[in-house]
Protein backbone atom coordinates (compact mmCIF):
# COMPACT_ATOMS: atom_id res chain seq x y z
CA UNK A 1 0.00 0.00 0.00
CA UNK A 2 2.80 2.51 0.99
CA UNK A 3 4.96 1.41 -2.04
CA UNK A 4 1.55 2.32 -4.52
CA UNK A 5 0.88 5.83 -2.68
CA UNK A 6 4.40 6.72 -2.53
CA UNK A 7 4.96 6.21 -6.56
CA UNK A 8 1.72 8.11 -7.22
CA UNK A 9 3.58 10.86 -5.89
CA UNK A 10 6.05 10.91 -7.73
CA UNK A 11 3.63 12.00 -10.75
CA UNK A 12 2.45 15.41 -10.55
CA UNK A 13 -0.49 14.67 -12.30
CA UNK A 14 -1.99 12.53 -9.91
CA UNK A 15 -1.43 15.30 -7.47
CA UNK A 16 -2.94 18.09 -9.89
CA UNK A 17 -6.14 15.95 -9.94
CA UNK A 18 -6.37 15.32 -6.24
CA UNK A 19 -5.37 19.10 -5.41
CA UNK A 20 -8.47 19.88 -8.54
CA UNK A 21 -10.78 17.30 -6.00
CA UNK A 22 -10.03 19.10 -2.61
CA UNK A 23 -10.26 22.66 -4.17
CA UNK A 24 -13.55 22.17 -5.54
CA UNK A 25 -14.68 20.34 -1.83
CA UNK A 26 -13.61 23.25 -0.13
CA UNK A 27 -14.64 25.92 -2.72
CA UNK A 28 -16.04 29.00 -0.75
CA UNK A 29 -15.29 26.97 2.73
CA UNK A 30 -14.87 30.07 5.40
CA UNK A 31 -12.14 27.73 6.90
CA UNK A 32 -10.18 25.95 4.45
CA UNK A 33 -8.38 27.32 1.57
CA UNK A 34 -6.99 24.93 -0.85
CA UNK A 35 -5.33 26.91 -3.89
CA UNK A 36 -6.48 26.36 -7.15
CA UNK A 37 -4.13 24.52 -9.99
CA UNK A 38 -2.97 26.52 -13.05
CA UNK A 39 -0.93 24.25 -14.77
CA UNK A 40 0.85 20.88 -14.65
CA UNK A 41 2.70 18.22 -16.03
CA UNK A 42 4.21 15.10 -15.11
CA UNK A 43 6.88 16.51 -13.13
CA UNK A 44 5.94 20.34 -12.93
CA UNK A 45 3.07 21.61 -10.85
CA UNK A 46 1.91 24.88 -10.65
CA UNK A 47 -0.51 26.49 -8.08
CA UNK A 48 -1.99 29.74 -6.73
CA UNK A 49 0.34 30.93 -4.15
CA UNK A 50 -0.62 31.27 -0.79
CA UNK A 51 0.50 33.55 2.30
CA UNK A 52 0.17 32.94 5.84
CA UNK A 53 2.14 31.40 8.72
CA UNK A 54 3.41 27.73 8.69
CA UNK A 55 2.30 26.00 11.18
CA UNK A 56 6.06 25.11 12.01
CA UNK A 57 6.16 28.73 12.87
CA UNK A 58 3.09 28.19 14.71
CA UNK A 59 4.29 26.18 16.74
CA UNK A 60 7.28 27.76 17.89
CA UNK A 61 5.95 31.03 18.45
CA UNK A 62 2.31 31.02 18.13
CA UNK A 63 0.14 32.90 20.61
CA UNK A 64 -2.26 30.15 22.16
CA UNK A 65 -4.95 31.36 20.45
CA UNK A 66 -3.67 30.64 17.28
CA UNK A 67 -2.56 27.56 18.23
CA UNK A 68 -6.31 26.62 19.09
CA UNK A 69 -7.45 27.95 16.10
CA UNK A 70 -4.96 25.94 14.11
CA UNK A 71 -5.25 22.81 15.75
CA UNK A 72 -9.33 23.02 15.20
CA UNK A 73 -9.07 24.01 11.41
CA UNK A 74 -6.21 21.23 10.98
CA UNK A 75 -8.30 18.02 12.76
CA UNK A 76 -11.13 19.16 10.92
CA UNK A 77 -9.55 19.29 7.65
CA UNK A 78 -7.95 16.19 7.84
CA UNK A 79 -11.55 14.09 8.97
CA UNK A 80 -13.59 16.38 6.99
CA UNK A 81 -11.99 15.40 3.61
CA UNK A 82 -13.06 12.40 2.88
CA UNK A 83 -16.80 13.15 3.02
CA UNK A 84 -16.20 16.18 1.09
CA UNK A 85 -13.66 14.91 -1.85
CA UNK A 86 -13.95 11.31 -1.67
CA UNK A 87 -10.00 11.30 -0.58
CA UNK A 88 -7.95 11.80 2.32
CA UNK A 89 -5.14 13.90 2.71
CA UNK A 90 -2.47 11.54 4.01
CA UNK A 91 0.48 13.80 4.46
CA UNK A 92 -0.18 15.74 8.06
CA UNK A 93 3.23 16.84 7.97
CA UNK A 94 3.34 20.41 9.83
CA UNK A 95 4.70 22.25 6.44
CA UNK A 96 1.68 21.69 4.55
CA UNK A 97 -0.66 23.66 6.60
CA UNK A 98 -0.77 27.45 7.11
CA UNK A 99 -2.56 29.65 9.15
CA UNK A 100 -4.05 32.32 6.59
CA UNK A 101 -4.62 36.74 7.35
CA UNK A 102 -8.32 35.97 7.41
CA UNK A 103 -8.35 33.03 9.60
CA UNK A 104 -8.49 30.73 7.31
CA UNK A 105 -6.46 27.04 6.85
CA UNK A 106 -4.48 26.94 3.64
CA UNK A 107 -3.71 23.35 2.90
CA UNK A 108 -0.81 22.59 0.39
CA UNK A 109 1.44 18.98 -0.99
CA UNK A 110 -1.77 16.79 -2.49
CA UNK A 111 0.89 14.24 -3.42
CA UNK A 112 -0.03 11.55 -0.83
CA UNK A 113 -4.11 11.00 -0.93
CA UNK A 114 -5.87 7.99 -0.04
CA UNK A 115 -9.07 7.00 -1.78
CA UNK A 116 -12.19 6.73 0.06
CA UNK A 117 -14.76 7.50 -2.15
CA UNK A 118 -17.63 6.76 0.75
CA UNK A 119 -15.36 8.97 2.81
CA UNK A 120 -13.88 7.22 6.48
CA UNK A 121 -14.61 3.39 7.03
CA UNK A 122 -18.22 3.66 9.00
CA UNK A 123 -16.44 0.21 11.01
CA UNK A 124 -13.91 3.25 12.09
CA UNK A 125 -16.55 5.62 14.11
CA UNK A 126 -18.13 2.48 15.37
CA UNK A 127 -15.38 0.65 16.76
CA UNK A 128 -14.38 4.35 18.91
CA UNK A 129 -17.92 4.59 20.39
CA UNK A 130 -17.47 0.89 21.82
CA UNK A 131 -13.98 1.73 23.01
CA UNK A 132 -15.33 4.88 24.62
CA UNK A 133 -18.04 3.04 25.81
CA UNK A 134 -15.59 0.46 27.73
CA UNK A 135 -16.93 -2.38 25.55
CA UNK A 136 -14.23 -4.35 25.68
CA UNK A 137 -15.65 -7.66 23.82
CA UNK A 138 -17.44 -6.30 21.03
CA UNK A 139 -13.92 -4.08 20.16
CA UNK A 140 -11.99 -6.90 20.10
CA UNK A 141 -14.87 -8.53 17.58
CA UNK A 142 -14.92 -5.74 15.56
CA UNK A 143 -10.95 -5.85 14.99
CA UNK A 144 -10.54 -8.94 14.43
CA UNK A 145 -13.03 -8.96 11.81
CA UNK A 146 -11.37 -6.03 10.22
CA UNK A 147 -8.18 -7.45 10.21
CA UNK A 148 -6.53 -5.94 13.03
CA UNK A 149 -6.06 -8.77 14.85
CA UNK A 150 -5.20 -12.64 12.99
CA UNK A 151 -6.97 -15.61 12.86
CA UNK A 152 -5.39 -17.54 15.64
CA UNK A 153 -3.71 -14.58 17.76
CA UNK A 154 -4.95 -14.57 21.60
CA UNK A 155 -5.62 -11.80 22.92
CA UNK A 156 -7.47 -9.99 25.97
CA UNK A 157 -10.23 -7.97 26.12
CA UNK A 158 -9.49 -5.83 28.57
CA UNK A 159 -5.66 -5.83 28.15
CA UNK A 160 -6.65 -4.82 24.65
CA UNK A 161 -8.92 -1.79 26.14
CA UNK A 162 -6.31 -0.64 28.06
CA UNK A 163 -3.40 -0.57 25.12
CA UNK A 164 -6.18 1.38 23.14
CA UNK A 165 -6.80 4.04 26.28
CA UNK A 166 -4.06 7.12 25.23
CA UNK A 167 -5.76 6.68 21.85
CA UNK A 168 -9.08 7.26 22.74
CA UNK A 169 -8.65 9.57 25.93
CA UNK A 170 -9.04 12.57 23.83
CA UNK A 171 -12.48 12.07 23.03
CA UNK A 172 -13.36 11.32 26.74
CA UNK A 173 -14.13 15.09 27.04
CA UNK A 174 -15.41 18.03 25.01
CA UNK A 175 -12.50 19.50 25.02
CA UNK A 176 -8.85 18.37 25.60
CA UNK A 177 -5.40 19.98 25.69
CA UNK A 178 -2.84 18.14 23.21
CA UNK A 179 0.68 18.87 25.07
CA UNK A 180 4.08 16.81 24.34
CA UNK A 181 3.75 15.58 27.51
CA UNK A 182 0.93 13.66 26.86
CA UNK A 183 2.70 12.46 23.88
CA UNK A 184 5.00 11.27 25.89
CA UNK A 185 2.81 9.25 28.29
CA UNK A 186 1.47 7.76 25.67
CA UNK A 187 4.35 6.54 24.22
CA UNK A 188 5.61 4.88 26.96
CA UNK A 189 2.45 3.14 27.72
CA UNK A 190 2.56 1.24 24.37
CA UNK A 191 6.44 1.19 23.13
CA UNK A 192 8.23 -0.12 26.80
CA UNK A 193 8.73 -3.46 26.89
CA UNK A 194 9.38 -3.91 30.69
CA UNK A 195 5.17 -2.86 31.01
CA UNK A 196 2.69 -5.42 30.16
CA UNK A 197 0.93 -3.68 27.17
CA UNK A 198 3.76 -4.12 24.61
CA UNK A 199 2.91 -7.65 23.79
CA UNK A 200 -0.76 -6.49 22.92
CA UNK A 201 0.76 -4.09 20.74
CA UNK A 202 2.80 -6.77 18.63
CA UNK A 203 0.40 -8.83 18.25
CA UNK A 204 -2.10 -6.12 16.08
CA UNK A 205 -2.13 -6.38 12.53
CA UNK A 206 -2.51 -2.90 10.15
CA UNK A 207 -4.72 -3.94 7.24
CA UNK A 208 -3.28 -2.31 4.30
CA UNK A 209 -6.45 -0.42 3.66
CA UNK A 210 -6.01 1.44 6.93
CA UNK A 211 -2.35 2.58 6.65
CA UNK A 212 -2.77 5.88 5.53
CA UNK A 213 -5.95 6.28 7.95
CA UNK A 214 -3.64 5.26 10.91
CA UNK A 215 -0.16 7.37 9.59
CA UNK A 216 -3.05 10.74 9.51
CA UNK A 217 -4.44 9.58 12.65
CA UNK A 218 -1.02 9.43 14.68
CA UNK A 219 0.39 11.75 12.66
CA UNK A 220 -2.18 14.35 13.23
CA UNK A 221 -2.32 13.62 17.03
CA UNK A 222 1.49 14.55 17.21
CA UNK A 223 0.94 18.08 15.69
CA UNK A 224 -1.59 18.79 17.84
CA UNK A 225 0.78 17.76 20.86
CA UNK A 226 3.30 20.58 19.00
CA UNK A 227 0.53 23.07 18.57
CA UNK A 228 -0.58 22.52 22.40
CA UNK A 229 -4.07 23.07 21.11
CA UNK A 230 -7.19 22.72 22.80
CA UNK A 231 -9.56 21.43 20.22
CA UNK A 232 -13.15 19.83 20.53
CA UNK A 233 -12.09 16.39 19.51
CA UNK A 234 -15.26 14.52 20.64
CA UNK A 235 -17.54 16.80 18.32
CA UNK A 236 -15.30 16.76 15.25
CA UNK A 237 -15.38 13.35 15.32
CA UNK A 238 -18.86 12.86 15.62
CA UNK A 239 -19.54 15.12 12.68
CA UNK A 240 -16.93 13.89 10.61
CA UNK A 241 -16.44 10.39 11.40
CA UNK A 242 -19.11 8.18 10.20
CA UNK A 243 -20.22 5.66 12.86
CA UNK A 244 -19.52 7.71 15.77
CA UNK A 245 -22.05 8.23 18.14
CA UNK A 246 -20.27 10.27 20.84
CA UNK A 247 -23.01 12.78 22.42
CA UNK A 248 -21.26 15.83 24.51
CA UNK A 249 -20.05 14.55 28.08
CA UNK A 250 -22.12 16.52 30.64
Amino acid sequence: ELRGRMSEELDYRLEASAQKAFAKGFESDPHIAVPAVVAGSERVLVTEWLAGEPLSRIITDGTQQQRDLAGRLYIEFLLDAPGRCGLLHADPHPGNFRLLPDGRLGVLDFGAVKHLPGGLPEDMGRLITLALASDAESTLAGLRELGFVREGIEMDAERLLEYLEPFIDPLRTNEFHFTREWIREVFGHINDPRKPNYTVGMRLNLPAEYLLIHRVWLGGIGVLCQLGATVPGRATVTAHVPGANLPPVG
